[in-house]
């Protein structure tokens, strides 16, 4: 059982890091092509047509490409102040019920999100944009992202996986 949860976690671990790194890929595409409207529009007075839209998609995109790994670095605002002040003892039992309580938050978002993603599907539901695209193409890295990111919460909920990174270090002796 043991080895199949890592090869699950390996597996998760590999794609949030390719996530990420698309999530860069699409933030330099985003400046890349910015700059591009920008010289065809004032220098050249040709301004595209897709630049826009594609910007609005792309920072989507990598907001929720980097969510994961955000999760998984623990980078996400976090308020400690509970675990910190209460007694050691409490606490792990806290952060436990508060890593379920954002676990069970994400993958209900994460469930909302994909039953969007089938509805748009399903009725072929288009951007409004100059060149209409599938929404979904577009919501889909919504569900990605908070999938991902749930199962990091499920993962830092036992006491095993914590390390505190707090003022107080985990609690009042």
């Amino acid at each position: 059982m043991r080895n199949i949860l890592g090869k699950l976690t390996a597996l998760h671990d590999a794609l949030t890091q390719a996530a990420a790194v698309l999530a860069a890929i699409g933030l330099i595409c985003i400046v890349t092509f910015y700059v591009y409207e920008v010289i065809t529009r004032y220098m050249f007075n040709a301004p595209t047509a897709w630049v826009s839209d594609f910007v609005s998609y792309a920072l989507c995109a990598s907001i929720f490409l980097a969510l994961p790994k955000v999760t998984k670095d623990k980078a996400h605002v976090a308020v400690t102040i509970l675990v910190d002040i209460i007694p050691k003892q409490i606490a792990g039992y806290v952060h436990t019920i508060i890593s379920l309580i954002g676990f069970a938050s994400l993958a209900f978002a994460a469930y909302v999100s994909l039953q969007e993603n089938l509805r748009q599907y399903s009725k072929n539901i288009e951007t409004l944009a100059i060149i209409p695209i599938p929404q979904w193409w577009v919501s889909s890295f919504i569900t990605f992202g908070l999938a991902l990111s749930s199962l990091y919460m499920l993962r830092y909920a036992p006491a095993s996986q914590r390390q505190s990174d707090s003022l107080l270090a985990g609690g009042v002796d």
